[in-house]
């Protein structure tokens, strides 16, 4: 089963799966995720480049060292997030709720958190 087929079982299913194959890498690489339900999923050093994720709830989501650069991530929830060393270069974050994200060590930008709702910028 590929991990989009694993993805569609929801964020419980997922995350099973996930600790069960520690040494696969996760790509969605330009994939179609918008208006998913991923909330709590594990995420963390997933490659997510490109990927619309338009609307989709990915509340207390594990993005740790995630590469979401290009990523569509307008009108996502994306409260109390870690997204603590993830890249978010040129990822669209317009009208994304990052209420409580943990944005420690990301690498982005005043202009790649434009348009987002609660986003403050990382301390360096």
């Amino acid at each position: 089963m590929d991990q989009l087929a694993h993805l569609k079982f929801g964020s419980a299913v997922w995350n099973v799966w996930r600790r069960e194959h520690p040494d696969v890498a996760v790509n969605f690489d330009g994939a179609n995720l918008n208006g998913m339900i991923l909330t709590g999923i594990d995420f963390s050093r997933a490659s997510l480049r490109g990927a619309s994720l338009h609307a989709a709830n990915l509340m207390n989501a594990n993005l740790e060292h995630a590469d979401l650069s290009g990523a569509n991530l307008t009108d996502a929830d994306l409260i109390t997030a870690k997204l603590a060393g993830a890249i978010l270069t040129g990822a669209n974050l317009y009208e994304a709720d990052l209420l409580g994200a943990d944005l420690t060590d990301a690498q982005c930008s005043t202009d790649d958190l434009k348009g987002a709702l609660h986003a403050t910028l990382p301390s360096r």
